[in-house]
């Protein structure tokens, strides 16, 4: 009877040590489902960027655009192997299938107005808005469903790490999106010389949301320390995405004959988004600390 009791012991603590581990890994693949979407986001993003930047004649963009659109469909494909792993609630897989069907049917869209580009010899400039606005409709469609999955997988967690997976979504990934936005539209305007009046009051919108989630960022980073991230960073990537808007505000928006040089001017809004993600994963690695 002894052994016996002794047995039950010993399967009841593997039984319970079994139970936290995958529940622990369970919110792990939560998070990774999370980290998908957003390097879908950022993929997406810089589609977007380069297409409205060759569309408005820039050749060098062309080549480049060509690469996001494959990463695009890598994401693609981690995305789905993590929904089916965690066989998450058939609305979620509804809708992200419907994102990535959309993406794909974008993607053959200006592919087919670039090669009409190329045949007739002119740029598509006047329907280049559209396929932008179009990109931008997406991505808030995959940063709507990462709300809702971190709604129902975490909000019922400890405040604290609610909180810094709520920001990663609600205010670091809006934050690169204004900047992929400026940096999108932006590098069409420098690439076509002059800004169109439309253009300026978006592009205005732009810098102030981007001011908007520095601050919401700021307040937290004000509030909560990391230690992989120094006061000295913190402060350089802040002033380098300043600058860039500021270089936007006084060298782009509402300006004609643009000096500027498009693809420098595209590479340094990608370099801010580079450094928001810095924090980003430095976020994400206190999260998955124990």
């Amino acid at each position: 009877m002894k052994i016996v009791a002794l047995c039950l012991f010993f399967a009841s603590q593997i039984m319970a040590y079994s139970f936290f581990e995958s529940d622990k890994s369970i919110d792990k693949r939560h998070l990774d489902v999370i980290h998908a979407v957003k390097d879908t986001v950022i993929s997406t993003q810089k589609t977007r960027g380069l297409t409205n930047n060759y569309m408005n004649g820039n050749v060098v963009a062309q080549l480049l655009v060509y690469g996001q659109r494959k990463q695009m469909l890598k994401n693609f494909t981690k995305i789905d192997n993590n929904f089916k792993r965690l066989e998450l609630p058939s609305e979620y897989y509804k809708k992200a299938s419907e994102l990535m069907n959309r993406s794909k049917k974008l993607n053959k869209m200006a592919l087919s107005m670039h090669q009409s580009v190329l045949m007739k010899g002119r740029v598509f400039k006047h329907d280049s808005g559209k396929i932008f606005a179009s990109y931008s409709r997406i991505i808030e469609g995959w940063m709507d469903l990462n709300k809702d999955m971190i709604k129902v997988h975490f909000s019922k967690r400890d405040t604290r790490t609610y909180e810094k997976v709520k920001l990663l979504n609600n205010v670091l990934l809006p934050l690169t999106e204004n900047i992929g936005k400026m940096r999108g539209m932006g590098s069409g305007i420098v690439a076509r010389t002059y800004c169109k009046d439309k253009e300026a009051l978006e592009m205005r919108g732009f810098v102030d949301e981007i001011q908007r989630y520095l601050t919401l960022l700021e307040g937290h980073l004000s509030s909560t320390s990391y230690s992989a991230l120094h006061k000295q960073e913190t402060h350089l990537i802040k002033q380098n995405i300043k600058d860039y808007a500021d270089k936007t505000r006084t060298e782009v928006i509402d300006k004609s004959d643009i000096k500027l040089v498009t693809n420098e001017y595209f590479d340094q809004g990608t370099a801010a988004i580079s450094d928001i993600l810095k924090i980003y994963n430095v976020i994400t690695h206190s999260l998955e600390q124990p």
